[in-house]
């Protein structure tokens, strides 16, 4: 019998559903064909002026072999790496984007949620192959089209889904995160940011902290904070996180929502001093 989430799924095309404990239910909405051939090829864009500018410089540099075929040779690695590299870099240090994807507010995740690393961003590039045959990526369409979560094949044996990003928002008044000091930012690597979905799982907890036992909160917390706290740099902040997981997500929430208040507050300057000058007297002439 199928689980409630996966029968949404089927009747809301676009929609997946993930159940964590306590009965917290994420909702993602998945990114349809266009948007991923959209970013798709933005970021061929990308890759192949990155790759005029490389080969324009080798072939000035390696000018001196031109006759040993070394600078073809070359030519096929640079390719090689840049059409296989690309995106795995990107969707490492980018948290599941490459340029293409973040211009289209697009995202890779686990499918359980997560954030993905280095092992689900090479798998799913490097099965591209897999989806492209037998050409313009028919094999990769086909298997999408027939799963619930609009899978390639790349992304069925990594883990993976890609999931279509909302704006930050403020959920309303949070009473008691001013308790939490803030949690630096640049405390993770590569300045690494959760989620939207991850701080909105984490603002629930937070609401309903003083519903759960301190031990409950605690076992809860833990199963955010441990896959976060791997990307943290000092042991001393990894070491917080496992043993203070409520506390820990508590307080990378109030950096999310310092940040948040910060941009909107830097927004509303511009318009401010507009107003300002607006309502400054004419300079009468007599």
């Amino acid at each position: 019998m199928s689980r409630p989430e996966e029968a949404a799924t089927r009747v809301l095309s676009d929609q997946t559903f993930l159940e964590i404990p306590e009965n917290v239910r994420l909702g993602f909405r998945l990114a349809g064909p266009g948007t991923r051939l959209g970013a798709y090829l933005l970021d061929l864009g990308v890759r192949s002026a990155a790759l005029y500018a490389i080969v324009t410089v080798l072939s000035l540099v390696l000018l001196p072999f031109a006759t040993t075929g070394l600078s073809v040779g070359v030519y096929f690695v640079v390719a090689f790496v840049l059409e296989w590299g690309y995106g795995c870099f990107f969707e490492t240090w980018w948290n599941g984007q490459t340029p293409g994807k973040r211009a289209f507010g697009l995202r890779v995740i686990k499918t359980e949620g997560y954030a993905i690393g280095f092992y689900e961003a090479m798998l799913r590039n490097l099965l591209r192959a897999a989806d492209f045959v037998p050409l313009f990526y028919a094999a990769g369409f086909l298997t999408a089209m027939s799963n619930p979560r609009l899978q390639r094949i790349g992304d069925l044996v990594a883990g993976t889904m890609v999931v279509r990003e909302r704006k930050p928002v403020l959920g309303g008044e949070l009473d008691g995160l001013s308790d939490y000091p803030a949690f630096p930012p640049e405390a993770f690597r590569h300045r690494y940011r959760p989620s939207e979905k991850t701080l909105e799982v984490i603002e629930s907890l937070f609401r309903r902290r003083f519903d759960l036992a301190p031990a409950r909160l605690d076992e809860i917390a833990l199963i955010l904070a441990e896959p976060l706290g791997k990307r943290l740099d000092a042991f001393a902040d990894r070491k917080f996180a496992r043993d203070e997981p409520s506390e820990f997500l508590f307080r990378v929430l109030s950096a999310h929502r310092a940040r948040i208040e910060s941009a909107i507050a830097e927004d509303r300057e511009p318009a401010a001093r507009g107003r300002g000058r607006a309502s400054r007297p004419a300079a009468s002439f007599s």
